[in-house]
């Protein structure tokens, strides 16, 4: 039996993810918000079994970046067994 790899999700992340939350819901409703909960579940789900799945990121040094949404990206670092989520952003601001 495999083992599984585990996720997890820093700080700045999971604050970044629920700034997005609350900006889509001001601007739309709960089922877009679902919506953007189940790309991240999917994400996780790939990552989980493809970890160097994604681009080496340009701007955070020793990171992949997942595009999983046009508007929003995933920083993550790889750490054996472990994928650390660094942050998540807006791929329209000067980050990206």
């Amino acid at each position: 039996m495999a083992v599984e790899r585990e996720v997890r999700w820093s700080d700045e992340a999971l604050a970044q993810v629920d700034d997005i939350k609350d900006f889509i819901r001001s601007q739309w409703s709960e089922y877009e918000v679902g919506l953007f909960l189940d790309l991240l579940q999917e994400f996780q789900r790939l990552v989980m079994q493809y970890p160097n799945g994604y681009q080496r990121s340009n701007i955070y040094q020793g990171c992949r970046r997942a595009v999983i949404h046009p508007n929003v990206s995933v920083v993550y670092k790889v750490n054996g067994m472990v994928i650390d989520v660094v942050t998540v952003y807006d791929n329209r601001s000067a980050r990206s």
